[in-house]
This record gives structure tokens, C-alpha cells and sequence, in this order.
């Protein structure tokens, strides 16, 4: 009996004992506490992303998806790199291309060695922090092992994130061009914001092709566009801050003038981020046409009592003709038909479709403060309902870097999809302040057709004349034409009635592809008709419509 007694007492007492839970594998924990909360709502199946990269991180695949798999970025495959290497050494980390892409730290490594490898991620979201950076480099150190424990939980109590200095004075390139603005006046917030133009009196003296940028502003700037001054035009005064309000709040009217017919029209590169360098995928240039010269467009917002200080470092890389394969171009699509009735959230969608087949190698939104969401989804094709973009920063929104390139054929559309929250007593409409809206995507792509070089400029194939772009138009529209032989060619433009009002080209030219900015300021609204004529092989005629 004493037995019995003893034996039950030892199992109450052992079954009363809290048995620990054994504890998740460092693979289950980065996949819980940092895969599931910074990249899986990009990285699950269906979207954009996961098909742009190939990768989908959710928690039935994300594993066999990293684990020794090539990295689908080219540059990072022609450097050997897998996804997660898990051949277990120090050395694996730098082997593997996850971990280049979140390791923020060391992300002037990432650039200037890297240069094609993309965005530090997760984008458009904080940085991960150092502890979560800490962990994943001792679970690929320790050979990425799928089920053990490798890393130390407590390394996961480090929250502070890796902080970019504030401001970087850059060095000029070796070949290429330097902009230096300030350091200027950024004044307190009664007058808002300070926003104005600087022409660099510097020309082009033939085609410049650009395969990198880079640019850096001290905090408090709200964006940097560096606008391709159109080649033959009557030149503002260089070296001038050209203010579009000045230090008492007042509008300058010629100003405004000036930079509505350059926004968004010639538009060369830019960004909202405090600092972003650029490289162009492999082969792949900006064409700065002959005879284009530079204005400098700074906005900076200050909402404090005190008067700031501005200061904008801007550099463009060019390389040779003969290094181009793909010839990229810039282009936008905006809406100007905002209308936020106060104290109400609204939310305003705009669909714009793609007149050619384009593949993207970057795309951004622009915004101001009043912006709560910006999504950008594919209408059509084999993107229709995709999310392609996703932005809550209003005032640093993630430059998107495509490589390989997201492919948007003719036909296919970009839905902008915006929610504003309106707290004022007013009504807000389109405008250049912060405190008006916008809604813009801004993007750099190219047509995929392959380039050759003979007299360093591109030789189409056929004749060709495009729609003018934008159209309708206010102010200036552009116009791009191709030949393929050297020809006597007229570009003239006629009213409503027939009747020839301006010649915009008459002269000789070689084999190549042409964009010409027509300035149509001095003309009333109407519909007008452009005439391009090839010697006696070429005639075609297109009709745009001008609006003041």
C-alpha cells in the first residue's frame, strides 16, 4: 500500500511539472519575426514583386526558395552569388544575396561595388534592424540549417537600425558633370516652403549618354529635378535663384511660368530620397540630347520657427556610344485633376495606358503631405490587378530599380490608385506646394530594340513619326520622328485652317532618332497639325490639341 501511495505521489508530481516547449529553429524565427513582417507582403505569390524577382517568401516555400538557389539578378548571378549560401562559413554571408540586399550597414559597399544589384530592402520599410541583421548572419555563418538552433535570441534585443549620415559632399566624377546648389536658405515654416529654379549655363556640345547618377541634399528637402533645358532655347539668367515665392511668401508669376513648362515635360533625373546613387543595368544609358543645357529645381519644406540650411550635390556619369546597347528615355504620367473637399479622405484613381511596348528599369511616385497611400497596380496583360508599387512616405517615397526590367507592352496601362486625407478647412487642388497634391509616376525605361552605333547615333530600321507627347499639351509638347538615310527633312506645324505657323526643323540630317520640343506658349488653344517630310520618300501628318 505504501507503495501504491508513493508511486501515485511521484506521478502527480511529475506530470504536475511544466514541461518546456521546445524552442523554434533560428529558420522559424527569421521566417516569424522578420520574413512574415518586412517582406512577405511583397514576396507572396501573384504579385509584382514575386515575379519580378522569382522569389515568394511565405512560410510554405520561402525556404526551398533561398537555400543554394541563383540569384535571379544578373549581376549578382555573373558574381556567383546563390540566394543563401549554406556552405557554413564566415565567408557565406557575402555569398549570399539576401544578404547583400538587407544589409543597410555596409550599403556604400552595396553601391560602389554593387552597383547593379538593386535596392537595400525591405523597400519602401525601415531598415532591419541590427539585431534581426545580426541573426541572419549567424544562421547563414552557421550553414542555414533548416531545423536547428544556431543564433542567439537575445541578439534579436538589439532594435536600433543602421542611421545614414545626414548629409554627403560628393566628389565630382572623372567623366561627367558635376551641380552644386548652396548652401542657401531654407526659410522658417510661415512662409512654407522654398521651391526655385538655377540655371547652369553649361550646353552639350554633342549627345551625352548617362549610365549613372547620383545625388545628395541635406535633410528637409522635399525633391531635386535636374530638367534638360530644351536646346535652343532663350536662356533664363545663369547662376540665379530663380525663387517661386520669395522669403515674404510672395508668387512669383514668371517663375512658376518657367517651371510649369519644364515640369513635368523635361524632366532628366531627380529623386526624394536624401541621397540615391543610380547605376543604369549593364549597357544600358540616358541620352542627354546636343545642345541641351541644365536648370536646377530644389524644394525644400520647413515646418519649424527657424531658418535651415539647403545644400544639393547632383553628379552625372557618362560613358562612351560605343558602351550603349539600350538607349533609355525618361517619362511620366500625372493627373492634374486633384479635388479634396475638406476635412474628408479621399481616394482618386487614374488609369494610363502605354502607346508602345516599354520595359521599366525604375519607377517612383510623387506626392505631397496629404498622402496616406500611393499604389500603382497593372492594367491588362500579364500584369492586370498587380500591386507594382506601394508608398506611405509621402516625403522619401521608394525608388523602384528594375533589372531585369518590368516589361509593359502597348495597350497594357499603370493604375495610380492615391488616398489623401484633407484635415484642413479647404479645399485642396493641384499644385506645387506641399501643402497642394499631386499625383505622378515617374519612370525610366527603355524599348528593348537593339541599338547600333554609326556616327555615334542610333540608325532605325523605317521611317517612323510618333504621337506627340504629351497630348493634349499645355505650353510644349515633344515630337520624335526616325529616319534611316541621311535626307533634307521639314517638321512644320499648321493651325486648324491649314495655314503654316511655325518651322521647326529645315535642314539636312543623318540616319538617326529624333525628339524635338515644340514651344507653343506664344499660340493660342486649339488643334493643331505637325507635317514631317523626308526629301520624296516620307510625308505623314499628326493632329495634337493645345490647351492653355
Amino acid at each position: 500500500m505504501k507503495h501504491i501511495l508513493l508511486f501515485t505521489m511521484l506521478f502527480i508530481f511529475y506530470f504536475s511539472i511544466e514541461i518546456p516547449a521546445q524552442e523554434t529553429s533560428t529558420w522559424e524565427t527569421i521566417q516569424l519575426e522578420i520574413l512574415n513582417k518586412n517582406c512577405i507582403s511583397c514576396h507572396q505569390s501573384g504579385t509584382s514583386f514575386a515575379r519580378q524577382s522569382g522569389l515568394v517568401l511565405t512560410e510554405d516555400v520561402a525556404y526551398s526558395n533561398l537555400i543554394a538557389v541563383p540569384a535571379k539578378n544578373r549581376a549578382a548571378a555573373a558574381d556567383g552569388l546563390v540566394r543563401v549560401s549554406s556552405e557554413g562559413t564566415i565567408a557565406a554571408p557575402k555569398k549570399s544575396f539576401l544578404w547583400e540586399k538587407v544589409n543597410a550597414p555596409e550599403q556604400d559597399h552595396f553601391f560602389i561595388e554593387h552597383p547593379n544589384y538593386g535596392a537595400i530592402m525591405p523597400l519602401g520599410l525601415p531598415f532591419l534592424t541590427n539585431g534581426e541583421l545580426a541573426f541572419i548572419r549567424s544562421w547563414i555563418e552557421a550553414g542555414a540549417a533548416e531545423s536547428e538552433i544556431v543564433a542567439d535570441l537575445n541578439l534579436l534585443d538589439d532594435t536600433t537600425r543602421y542611421v545614414p549620415p545626414e548629409f554627403v559632399a560628393l566628389e565630382p566624377p572623372e567623366n561627367g558633370f558635376q551641380f552644386h546648389l548652396g548652401p542657401f536658405d531654407v526659410w522658417p515654416a510661415e512662409v512654407h516652403d522654398r521651391e526655385f529654379l538655377y540655371f547652369e549655363p553649361l550646353q552639350t556640345t554633342e549627345d551625352v549618354y548617362v549610365s549613372r547618377y547620383e545625388i545628395s541634399f541635406r535633410p528637409g528637402s522635399h525633391h531635386f529635378i535636374l530638367y534638360n533645358y530644351p536646346a535652343g532655347s532663350s536662356t533664363p539668367q545663369p547662376r540665379v535663384y530663380r525663387d517661386l515665392r520669395d522669403s515674404q511668401g510672395n508668387y512669383d508669376p514668371i517663375v512658376a511660368n518657367q517651371l510649369n513648362d519644364l515640369f513635368p515635360f523635361f524632366f532628366f533625373v531627380g529623386t526624394q530620397a536624401p541621397f540615391v546613387n543610380y547605376h543604369f543595368p549593364p549597357g544600358v544609358a540616358l541620352r542627354l540630347p546636343v545642345g541641351s543645357g541644365f536648370d536646377l529645381n530644389s524644394h525644400s519644406v520647413n515646418r519649424s520657427q527657424e531658418t535651415h540650411i539647403g545644400e544639393v550635390y547632383a553628379n552625372l556619369y557618362t560613358v562612351d556610344r560605343s558602351e550603349v546597347e539600350h538607349v533609355a528615355d525618361y517619362d511620366n504620367f500625372g493627373n492634374f485633376d486633384i479635388d479634396l473637399p475638406p476635412n474628408r479622405i479621399t481616394t482618386i484613381s487614374k488609369t494610363f495606358y502605354f502607346i508602345e511596348t516599354r520595359h521599366i528599369i525604375q519607377m517612383w511616385s510623387h506626392s505631397h503631405e496629404h498622402t496616406l497611400e500611393f499604389r500603382i497596380e497593372g492594367v491588362g496583360g500579364e500584369h492586370d490587378g498587380e500591386l507594382l508599387y506601394w508608398s506611405n512616405d509621402w516625403e522619401h517615397p521608394p525608388l523602384l530599380e528594375l533589372d531585369p526590367p518590368l516589361t509593359m507592352n502597348a495597350g497594357d496601362g499603370l493604375k495610380l490608385v492615391t488616398t489623401y486625407n484633407n484635415w484642413t478647412n479647404n479645399r485642396i487642388e493641384y499644385g506645387p506646394l506641399s501643402s497642394d497634391e499631386m499625383q505622378f509616376v515617374f519612370y525610366i525605361y527603355y524599348t528593348g530594340e537593339l541599338t547600333s552605333v554609326a556616327d555615334n547615333r542610333t540608325v532605325p530600321e523605317s521611317f517612323w513619326l510618333a504621337q506627340n507627347h504629351p497630348n493634349p499639351f499645355n505650353s510644349s509638347t515633344k515630337i520624335s520622328y526616325s529616319i534611316p538615310n541621311s535626307n533634307f527633312v521639314t517638321l512644320k506645324i499648321y493651325d486648324i485652317l491649314g495655314r503654316e505657323v511655325q518651322t521647326v526643323v529645315n535642314g539636312s540630317q543623318q540616319a538617326a532618332t529624333y525628339s524635338i520640343n515644340f514651344d507653343a506658349s506664344r499660340f493660342s488653344s486649339g488643334i493643331y497639325f505637325y507635317r514631317l517630310q523626308v526629301g520624296n520618300e516620307f510625308v505623314e501628318t499628326k493632329k495634337m490639341l493645345f490647351l492653355r
